[in-house]
């Protein structure tokens, strides 16, 4: 199969084979695939590897996941979604403008300075020279939507009057930016261990601060 044809099955993930899926296992294979692909790669996992680490069978791997490359994405998918913006927001018991956006922006930032974020980062940067497949993978499972629901939030404070935004997808981009800083890319590169929650509510503040000047009504 091509690469555009890998991605294209991904997208639309086929239905297990035999008996319905078993939640339990079926959460327990994306667990042990989630942590085999961040310790030795995509071309360096083998089903049988995530088998072995979910204790379950070769076949019920394939029962739930019918390829590597869809048991990737929904790896990655089972991470990102818990910090969609209406998730976190769920939360909150009393709205307005500026809490919300902190919320959304606090789990954005946590997300993007996780150690599994970091990782993948890693990860994908390294396999860049072999071609697009595994960036088209991880993009298409789980950070393209986390971005639409980001500009999604912010369309809804556009249209409650809220905030004055010509461009959403412009303004989406200037949040990630502003939440990473200069504190991402010193850890990627290895300059620092790890990013302390005081530089991350730092950088939260930052990007709160610098959009409402920019954006707010």
């Amino acid at each position: 199969m091509s690469e555009q044809g890998k991605i294209e099955a991904v997208k639309q993930p086929s239905v297990g084979r035999g008996r319905p899926r078993d939640n339990e296992k079926n959460a327990a294979i994306v667990e042990a695939a989630a942590h085999l692909f961040l310790d030795k790669g995509f071309d360096g996992t083998s089903m049988d590897e995530v088998a072995k680490g979910a204790g379950v069978s070769k076949q019920t791997v394939y029962s739930h996941f019918s390829s590597k490359e869809q048991l990737f994405s929904a790896s990655i998918r089972a991470v990102i979604e818990r910090y969609y913006p209406e998730t976190v927001l769920d939360r909150v018991e009393e709205h307005s403008l500026e809490a919300d956006l902190r919320v959304v922006c606090e789990s954005y930032a946590h997300l993007l300075m996780s150690k599994e974020a970091m990782a993948m980062f890693r990860l994908l940067v390294a396999a860049a020279p072999k071609g697009p497949m595994l960036a088209n993978l991880f993009w298409n499972a789980g950070p393209r939507e986390m971005q639409d629901r980001l500009e999604a939030f912010l369309l809804s404070r556009v249209q409650k009057g809220e905030l004055d935004i010509p461009d959403i997808e412009v303004a989406s981009s200037q949040i990630v930016c502003l939440l990473k800083a200069k504190s991402h890319f010193m850890h990627s590169i290895g300059l620092i261990d790890s990013i302390s929650e005081e530089q991350i509510q730092k950088n939260v503040d930052n990007a709160v601060d610098v959009f409402l000047k920019l954006y707010r009504v």
